[in-house]
């Protein structure tokens, strides 16, 4: 971590617990039945006292709210102190995932200000995620984008292929960046609709869907961050917007020369795996509830979507295959297409910060299931 060592300690240890769970969760099956497991983590951090108290404790919090699971976390003083650095300041960190939301995030972000913005992509086993993070890197040019590996080589001892945790690992690695380079803000862009995540159906509700960008996670990270004094704030700035107001917020730029590739190779899908059905492993599957979100966002920005989605080019056995493997999600959102979702099971399905308005939250959903409504979906 010698990159990072002008960060403060404690910044470096938020990364090392951070990515000690996100590697422990990756490692660890979720159970049949119960679905829940009870981790006890011990990590060498180099700096123990910040987190004397309720720091730790709020640590393992978060982690629970993400990934529904138990987590003790034990600290122990590491033996190696790094040296003292100085790193080139920054005005604002961006986390660069390789999706399309946070290309979004990066073509806004450089139309506001292009001096001294500083993207941090994980480089995970994905080699979809891998390929997207290099066409986009291609077409920022020569911005920082700093990319780090954090990930089990082994796939034959990678348990939990969708860790809950990711999401904190990589907020984790975007604030220690930051605070490397004295930036005061992270920016983690992410469609307000898809941070919301509400449940389609009474399966999706908990810990089984994923509040890695939800408000409360937010405002769980915010009140951690200055509690050990780490001064630096963590945002989305797009939390209002749904898919397609955030992709037509980065018009005209997004379907620009510079940036159409990135758009046609961005990669949303949750769930991966069309080369089984003799797809491509690096498509989009096109029928996914991300992919649907995605497909939606192209329609209610007003815009071609440029994606190659494997659902549109299978064909036959295959597709019927695909399709076969996605019908979950097909189901869930037919049912969302004629039903909605009720406004209770919206509010109440999870936490949400002091002083949040429901209303303009229940609007927002509306907006997103109005988008969605407009995608076609295969027949019964």
């Amino acid at each position: 971590m010698e990159e990072f060592a002008s960060a403060p300690a404690v910044a470096r240890d938020l990364f090392r617990i951070a990515a000690a769970a996100y590697l422990a969760d990756t490692a660890t099956a979720k159970p049949g039945v119960s679905l829940h497991r009870n981790f006890e983590l011990t990590v060498h951090v180099e700096d123990p006292s910040s987190w004397d108290g309720n720091p730790i404790s709020d640590f393992a919090d978060i982690l629970h709210w993400l990934t529904g699971d138990a987590w003790s976390i034990i600290l122990k003083p590491a033996s190696a102190q790094l040296p003292l650095a100085v790193s080139e300041p920054a005005t604002r960190v961006q986390l660069l995932s390789g999706g399309l939301d946070s290309l979004c995030g990066a073509v806004v972000g450089l139309r506001e200000t292009e001096v001294g913005i500083r993207f941090v992509g994980h480089r995970d086993a994905s080699k979809a995620v891998r390929h997207a993070q290099n066409v986009i890197a291609e077409a920022i040019g020569d911005r920082p984008y700093d990319r780090y590996e954090l990930y089990i080589r082994d796939s034959k001892r990678r348990k939990n292929h969708g860790p809950r945790s990711r999401s904190l690992m990589f907020m984790a690695l975007g604030v220690m960046t930051a605070a490397a380079h004295s930036a005061p803000e992270l920016w983690v862009p992410e469609n307000g609709f898809t941070s919301i995540n509400p449940p389609l159906d009474a399966g999706r509700g908990g810990a089984l869907t994923t509040r890695s960008t939800h408000p409360y996670t937010f405002n769980l990270l915010s009140s951690l961050l200055a509690a050990l004094e780490i001064d630096v704030v963590v945002i989305n700035p797009f939390t209002n917007l749904t898919k397609g107001e955030l992709v037509a917020a980065a018009l005209p730029e997004l379907m620009s020369d510079q940036y159409r590739d990135s758009a046609t190779e961005s990669f949303s899908c949750a769930k991966g795996g069309t080369q089984f059905h003799h797809g491509d492993s690096n498509h989009n599957c096109g029928l996914c509830v991300a992919c649907v979100v995605r497909r939606a966002a192209f329609l209610g920005a007003g815009v071609h979507d440029p994606t190659p989605y494997d659902s549109e080019l299978l064909l036959d056995a295959n597709l019927a295959g695909l399709i076969k493997q996605r019908w979950r999600d097909v189901i869930s959102l037919r049912d969302v297409f004629a039903y909605g979702i009720d406004e209770n099971a919206i509010l109440s399905a999870t936490v949400w910060p002091p002083g949040t308005d429901l209303d303009a939250v229940l609007k927002l959903v509306n907006r997103g299931l109005e988008e969605l409504r407009h995608v076609p979906l295969p027949a019964p």
